[in-house]
């Protein structure tokens, strides 16, 4: 592509030569290739801009700065991020023009909606990629994801392998650290979902009301918005509304409202209204959040015209995620369940609902993660310990913290001594496994889906189940 063709609607008044042929862009010097255009960003970490002249050097044609570098080929620009979107968006066909884009976001449940929502609108006839924490999955391929929310380049090219597959729907999880990142910049979304906040991140957006302005992007962006009204920061997501709103609700007055809602073992019922029609839902999936995350994706389905018997039909056969209290088969008669439960209100919601749904006793195994929000760790013990018969606390990612100072913050005046803290995770799964009793549940919080350990900066294979899997048949030898 040409590089007049790659900034258009990039406002700049540098001078530069428009006929140049762009291969690749990235923010990464690691990644820069020739003919590449580089773009320097800002970070909390490094500054782009100290790469520009490394950039050159290496083959780019051209680098999207911020200030002037004194170097030929830099192209400055008011805002780099934005710029970097724009230009990702056009080198790979604007793809998101092409399909109907809904975006999902707040602090827990996008992952669930975003797969309940997938299956729903698939079985409704839509062609559907998606785009989130698990993974991206396009058509019949999967790809492994880094990031809630790719980087433009990522997710544009992403985009353009959803078009050539055919797909006229994009579902995506848009993470705070995305949208305050401008990560989404550019694009327009048919609809765009809220699910609830609650205190996370606030190693990087400070304050609650920073992070809900965060969140509050997706709602400017978005012709629909769907917001749960339920959450203390529904008001602050509406006024940001440019649309038509849509609400859910258990407890609130709203457009879409759960009654007489059931949970078991086996999951919830309940009774949805919509309008004036009533339907009887089933849903196989354990916890009073999965009301929400299935109301959430009926109503966009509503939206995108499936019919209702359809669609709950659908949800009558959801199949789960791997990594959402996800079930552990064995033959001991515990409950072992894998959740990824990492917030405080997540690792509450979890304990809470099994707890009401399980008997014996609740035996928790969790850690947090290091190089991140120091703020929840001790609140997040506190539930532990409050809400658990037992608990063990482990590593969970320590980066580049020590996992035993990490541990300690958790524990920080923590008054009850049901917990053992255990810096190795394994020792401390095992420990659990080995507690309980048929009829216990223990629950194993904070990694989910993951299949890696993040200790240093590197990435270390680690699957729950394959670690579950073994203890479990090593105790069935004693």
């Amino acid at each position: 592509m040409k590089l007049r063709a790659l900034l258009q609607d990039v406002e700049t008044n540098s001078f530069y030569i428009a006929t140049q042929e762009v291969t690749n862009i990235t923010d990464d010097i690691n990644k820069v290739r020739h003919s590449g255009v580089f773009v320097c960003i800002s970070g909390s970490h490094t500054d782009g801009h100290s790469f520009a002249h490394k950039a050159l050097e290496k083959g780019a044609v051209a680098v999207i700065c911020e200030r002037e570098m004194q170097c030929d080929g830099c192209i400055v620009v008011e805002d780099s991020r934005k710029a970097y979107a724009t230009i990702c968006a056009n080198f790979y066909g604007n793809c998101h023009k092409k399909m109907s884009m809904i975006g999902i976001t707040g602090t827990n449940g996008k992952t669930t909606t975003s797969y309940i929502l997938k299956k729903l609108l698939e079985d409704g006839g839509y062609r559907v990629g998606l785009i989130g924490t698990v993974n991206v999955i396009i058509g019949n391929e999967q790809y492994p994801a880094d990031l809630t929310t790719p980087n433009p380049a990522d997710l544009h090219r992403y985009l353009m392998m959803m078009s050539i597959a055919g797909c006229d729907v994009c579902i995506m999880e848009a993470s705070s650290q995305a949208l305050s990142q401008m990560r989404v910049y550019g694009i327009d979304f048919r609809i765009g979902v809220f699910t609830n906040l609650s205190p996370e991140h606030l190693d990087y957006h400070k304050t609650m009301d920073a992070y809900a302005d965060a969140k509050a992007v997706l709602m400017k962006n978005s012709s629909v918005c769907v917001v749960n009204e339920d959450d203390g920061f529904s008001e602050k997501l509406k006024e940001s509304a440019k649309g038509k709103i849509v609400t859910y609700a258990i407890k609130n007055k709203a457009d879409i409202t759960a009654h007489n809602i059931r949970q078991t073992a086996d999951g919830v019922s309940y009774s949805l209204k919509i309008g004036d029609e009533a339907y009887n839902i089933n849903f196989d999936s354990m916890g009073i959040f999965s009301v929400y995350n299935s109301m959430a994706a009926l109503a966009v389905s509503e939206i995108m015209g499936v019919d209702t018997g359809r669609a709950i039909r659908s949800l009558s056969r959801f199949d789960g995620i791997s990594g959402r209290m996800e079930k552990v088969q064995n033959s001991f008669g515990i409950n072992v369940i894998i959740d990824f439960a990492h917030t405080p209100a997540s690792l509450e919601n979890a304990i809470t609902t099994l707890k009401s749904v399980y008997n014996g006793k609740i035996i928790t195994v969790f850690g947090c993660g290091g190089d991140r929000d120091k703020s929840k760790r001790e609140l997040m013990g506190k539930i532990a310990c409050e809400n658990s018969d037992t608990v063990f606390i482990t590593s969970d990612n320590p980066r580049t913290e020590k996992p035993e100072e990490i541990i300690n913050d958790i524990t920080k005046d923590l008054s009850c001594k049901n917990y053992f803290k255990i810096t190795d995770r394994t020792l401390a799964i095992k420990s659990a496994l080995y507690s309980a009793r048929a009829g216990d549940t223990v629950l194993i919080a904070g990694k989910g889906h993951e299949k890696y350990q993040i200790i240093g900066t590197q990435k270390i294979y680690y699957n729950e189940r394959e670690i579950i899997k073994k203890l479990l048949e090593d105790k069935a030898r004693f």
